[in-house]
C-alpha cells in the first residue's frame, strides 16, 4: 500500500485539501504555499503523518530547510569571467598535468582552482590559484 499524506491549507475560513506522495513532499508544498500567502492572516497547514505525527505550520520559518537552496552563479558572474578570460590570455593553452594542448590534440581546455573553492573560498579569485587543466585531468581529479 502506497503512503499518502494529505495536507490541509487554512486561510481565514477556507479550507482546501491536497495529497502527497511522501512526507518530504508534503513539507515542501507547505514551505511553497506558506511562502505564497504568508501576507495573509489567520494562515495554517498541517498534516498527519505516522512517522512524525500531526505538524502544523503558520510560517515558512518553520519548514527553512524545505526552502530551495540558491544556485551557485559563481562561474557565471563577471569576476570569474574576467580572470577566466584573463588566466587564457596569460597562460599557455596547454594542461599542467599532462603536457598536451588544444592545438595539437585537440582537448577543451579549463581554468582551475588549484586550491579548492569549497575549502579556500578567499582564493576563488586569486590568478595565483588558477591553473589550465585539460578536461580529462581536472575532472580526473580530486578536491583535497
Amino acid at each position: 500500500m502506497e503512503l499518502e499524506i494529505q495536507v490541509t491549507f487554512r486561510t481565514g475560513d477556507s479550507i482546501r485539501t491536497r495529497r502527497y506522495k511522501s512526507e518530504q513532499g508534503a513539507l515542501r508544498g507547505i514551505w511553497k504555499w506558506l511562502s505564497k500567502h504568508q501576507d495573509k492572516a489567520d494562515i495554517q497547514a498541517s498534516f498527519f503523518s505516522p512517522e512524525l505525527g500531526h505538524r502544523a505550520f503558520e510560517h515558512p520559518e518553520q519548514l527553512s530547510e524545505f526552502e530551495p537552496k540558491t544556485i551557485d552563479n559563481f562561474y557565471q558572474s563577471r569576476a570569474w569571467l574576467a580572470l577566466r578570460y584573463q588566466v587564457l590570455q596569460t597562460h599557455e593553452h596547454k594542461c599542467v598535468e599532462c603536457n598536451r594542448t588544444k592545438a595539437e590534440h585537440n582537448i577543451v581546455l579549463h581554468v582551475d582552482h588549484i586550491l579548492p573553492r569549497s575549502k579556500y573560498p578567499h582564493k576563488a579569485l586569486d590568478i595565483n590559484n588558477m591553473q589550465i587543466l585539460c578536461e580529462d585531468c581536472n575532472l580526473g581529479k580530486l578536491d583535497k
